[in-house]
């Protein structure tokens, strides 16, 4: 990463894919033939399978054990809070007519933490279906090589130049696509064991959405950086160009919202809007990761507190999403296809929970 933070954007562009210095641990590179320079990567393909199966029953599990609640009890909850907020200051609201209690709030908690887990093990399942594909190409790529070389070898072929150099012109045509895919397959992981994050700025920073962190870097903290010292002459405080990166993500975040709920239920959603939330959910982590920078160094404090802190702040990210419907959405589901199947309804991906 940092060999790429010192090659202007333009460049990276081109290069998303380069191969880290640390690899995937189900790829591994063995030298064949008496060439230095030609190696094969054998790719378990098995291993992509296996971890994909694990992540859509995990995802399953989630999916189930968010049911055996009220999933609208967030929305009520937060509803509640919102309304009662807006009664401190001052405003004009009307009572939702929810009994807001401790127990409520825990339990929407407890709701907001599951479906975490659920989304997290939603986009693994998608980054593990391109590994997938992108691992069987290129296997089949691998085969088509040995195919075409293996024409080359033989006499009639090795005695017409003409057909040796369009063989091997096919060759390394084949060659040039899967080393396409032999570099994609080693892009940085959807997930670095996010639930182990030492702090919060380990969390976002480090651990969650990787792939994510060298675009927001290079496009959102970077520039700010430059520019703040360009004008004041020094480094801004480290939460500014911070700020830049989740005001970033809460626009795409917003953006995607936008386009999933339509104008309607994202700015007059009941009982509340869905738009908003999001966007303030990922400017607030810019405050807790400034308190946690300052008061909760790494360690069983810094953990304790990126736990609390996402705690306070879950329902701000989560209820949009149980607003716009997300749960009963067509989703890939090993319970899902099993029950609509028993049901005999076609729509094998359609939630059974409606």
């Amino acid at each position: 990463m940092e060999e790429r933070r010192q090659c202007p954007f333009a460049i990276t562009l081109t290069s998303w894919r380069r191969r880290p210095t640390i690899k995937n641990k189900d790829v591994e590179e063995e030298k064949t033939g008496n060439q230095s320079n030609s190696s094969h990567t054998n790719i378990s393909l098995i291993s992509f399978i296996i971890a994909g199966m694990k992540h859509v029953l995990i995802a399953d599990i989630a999916d189930i054990s968010l049911h055996l609640y009220d999933i609208n009890l967030p929305i009520h909850v937060f509803s509640a809070i919102v309304h009662k907020f807006f009664g401190y200051l001052g405003f004009s609201v009307t009572d939702t007519g929810f009994s807001l209690s401790l127990g409520n709030i825990l339990i929407s908690t407890l709701i907001c933490v599951i479906f975490s887990v659920y989304l997290q093990m939603q986009l693994q399942v998608t980054y593990d279906s391109a590994m997938i594909i992108f691992s069987s190409m290129y296997k089949l790529c691998a085969i088509l090589e040995k195919w075409q070389l293996n024409y080359i070898l033989k006499e009639n072929y090795t005695k017409d130049v003409e057909k040796s150099k369009a063989l091997l012109k096919r060759v390394h045509k084949i060659r040039a696509v899967k080393t396409y895919f032999e570099e994609t397959i080693y892009m940085p992981p959807a997930f670095n064991e996010p639930w182990s994050a030492h702090s919060l700025r380990d969390f976002w920073g480090r651990r969650w959405h990787t792939y994510y962190n060298e675009c927001f870097y290079r496009l959102g903290y970077q520039p700010i950086r430059l520019l703040v010292k360009l004008v004041s002459g020094r480094k801004p405080p480290r939460w500014l160009p911070a700020l830049s990166v989740f005001v970033m993500s809460g626009l795409m975040h917003e953006y995607f919202l936008y386009v999933a709920t339509g104008p309607t239920l994202y700015f007059h959603g009941s009982p509340l809007p869905t738009g908003f939330f999001q966007f303030l959910f990922f400017v607030c982590q810019v405050v807790f990761i400034s308190i946690g920078d300052k008061y909760f160094k790494e360690g069983p404090l810094g953990r304790l507190f990126a736990i609390v802190s996402m705690f306070i702040t879950c329902h701000l990210f989560v209820v949009p999403y149980f607003e716009s419907g997300y749960m009963y959405m067509p989703q890939f589901s090993f319970y899902r296809i099993a029950a609509n199947i028993y049901r005999g309804n076609p729509s094998l991906l359609d939630s059974v929970f409606k």
